[in-house]
C-alpha cells in the first residue's frame, strides 16, 4: 500500500459518517417504536388483538437491539476510514457489535413479514389465499431459522468473528457469499408478501378505485423493498472496497435499520385508520370511489347502519367483508339473483340504484321507510326495495 500523504490523511480523518449513522438508526426506530405504541393502543381501545400484534413486539424488540449495537458499532469506529481505528480493541469492537446487529437485523426482519402474513389470514376468508399464504409463511420461517443459525456460525469457534488472532486458525464462511444471499432472499420475499393479496382484491366486483385503495393499504411494503435494493447496492460497495470496510460499512448499517423499521411501519400503518377515523371524522369520505355511480366499503357499511362504531371503520372489516365477496359468491348468486333495478357491487352485496337515501343536516342520514337493510354477517348483506 502507498504511503498517504500528510495533506490527504488531514482530509480522510474529517470525514466521520458515524454520527449521521447513529441519528439515522436513532430516528428510524423511533418512529418505528411510535407507531406500535399506537397500533396497540388503537388495538385494544378499538379492535381486538390478533396473533400478529405480540409478534410486531417481539420484532420491535429485536430492532431495538439492532440499534443498540449499531449505535454502539458507530462509537467503536463503523464510519470513518479504517486506517484511523485502533488495532486491535476498536477493530474488535467493531467486529462484535456487526456479529450481534446482524443477528437481530436478520430476526427482526423475519419476524416482521410473519406478522404481516398473520394479518393477511386474519382478514383474508378466502380458500384461494390459504395455500400460498402458508407456503409463504414456511418459507419466511424456513429462512428467518437458516439465517440465524448461519449469522451465529459464520466461524466456528463463535468468538473468532471479532478475536483477529484466532481467527487464522478458525473456520469461517466468506460474508460476500452470506450477505449477497440474505439480501436476495430477503427482497425475494419482500416481493412475495407484498403481492400475495394482489389477485384476491382485484377479483373483487367493486369499483377499481375501491381496489387501488385497498391494494394501496396493504401493498406499502414496496418502500421496504425500494430500501433492501438500495442496502445490497450498499453491500456491492462494501465488498468492492475490503481494504475500508468500517468507511463504507456504515451506509451497510443505516440502510439495514432504515429497512427494518420500515418493514414495521409498513405493517403497523393500516391497523391505525380506527384512529385515524377518530381523530380526522372526514377522513373516511376519502377512502373510497367518489363517483356518483358507486360507493366505498366504507360508505356503503354506514348506509347498512354498520358505521356508527369506530371499530366497523377498521380496515381489517372492510377487508374481511371484501374477501366475502369471493368466498360467497355460489351462495349468493344462486340464492338472491339481481333484479333490473340493481347494482351489484360484488357477489354478495346488493345495492338498489334507487336506495332512497338521504343526507340530513351535520352530516347525518335517513332512508325512506322502503327500505330496510337487512344485516347478518358473515353472511352475504342485501338490500331490497
Amino acid at each position: 500500500m502507498d504511503k498517504i500523504p500528510p495533506e490527504q490523511l488531514a482530509i480522510l480523518a474529517k470525514e466521520d459518517q458515524s454520527s449521521l449513522t447513529s441519528s439515522l438508526v436513532i430516528t428510524f426506530t423511533v418512529i418505528s417504536f411510535v407507531c406500535v405504541c399506537l397500533r396497540l393502543f388503537t388495538r385494544v381501545k378499538y379492535q381486538a388483538m390478533g396473533w400478529e400484534d405480540p409478534i410486531i413486539m417481539l420484532s420491535m424488540l429485536l430492532c431495538i437491539a439492532t440499534a443498540v449495537f449499531q449505535v454502539l458499532q458507530a462509537n467503536a469506529g463503523n464510519g470513518r476510514h479504517a486506517i484511523f481505528i485502533r488495532f486491535p480493541d476498536e477493530v474488535e469492537n467493531n467486529l462484535k457489535y456487526l456479529f450481534w446487529s446482524v443477528i437481530f437485523y436478520n430476526a427482526s426482519l423475519i419476524v416482521t413479514k410473519i406478522s404481516i402474513l398473520l394479518q393477511y389470514k386474519r382478514v383474508f376468508a378466502v380458500k384461494e389465499m390459504r395455500i400460498p399464504l402458508h407456503v409463504l409463511m414456511g418459507i419466511c420461517v424456513a429462512w428467518g431459522i437458516t439465517t440465524l443459525f448461519t449469522s451465529i456460525l459464520t466461524c466456528v469457534p463463535v468468538h473468532a468473528y471479532w478475536n483477529i488472532m484466532e481467527k487464522v486458525n478458525a473456520k469461517c464462511i466468506d460474508n460476500k457469499i452470506i450477505w449477497y444471499v440474505n439480501a436476495s432472499v430477503n427482497i425475494t420475499t419482500d416481493l412475495l408478501v407484498v403481492a400475495l393479496p394482489f389477485r384476491v382484491i382485484w377479483g373483487l366486483h367493486i369499483p377499481k378505485r375501491q381496489k387501488v385503495a385497498l391494494l394501496g393499504v396493504l401493498t406499502i411494503g414496496w418502500f421496504v423493498c425500494v430500501v433492501s435494493i438500495l442496502r445490497l447496492h450498499a453491500l456491492v460497495v462494501l465488498m468492492a472496497h475490503p481494504e475500508d470496510k468500517s468507511w463504507y460499512g456504515s451506509k451497510v448499517a443505516y440502510w439495514s435499520s432504515i429497512e427494518i423499521n420500515l418493514a414495521i411501519v409498513c405493517a403497523c400503518l393500516p391497523t391505525l385508520k380506527p384512529l385515524l377515523v377518530k381523530i380526522i371524522p372526514d377522513f373516511t369520505c376519502h377512502y373510497g370511489s367518489r363517483t356518483n355511480g358507486s360507493t366505498g366499503l366504507i360508505r356503503r357499511l354506514r348506509i347498512h347502519g354498520l358505521g356508527n362504531s369506530v371499530t366497523r371503520n377498521s380496515v381489517d372489516v372492510d377487508l374481511e367483508l371484501a374477501s366475502n365477496l369471493l368466498s360467497s359468491k355460489a351462495l349468493s348468486s344462486k340464492a338472491h339473483p339481481s333484479t333490473s333495478n340493481e347494482s351489484v357491487y360484488g357477489e354478495n352485496i346488493c345495492i338498489p340504484h334507487n336506495s332512497g337515501e338521504h343526507v340530513e343536516e351535520h352530516g347525518r342520514r335517513s332512508y325512506s321507510a322502503s327500505h330496510k337493510a337487512v344485516v347478518t354477517l358473515p353472511q352475504p348483506v342485501f338490500v331490497r326495495p
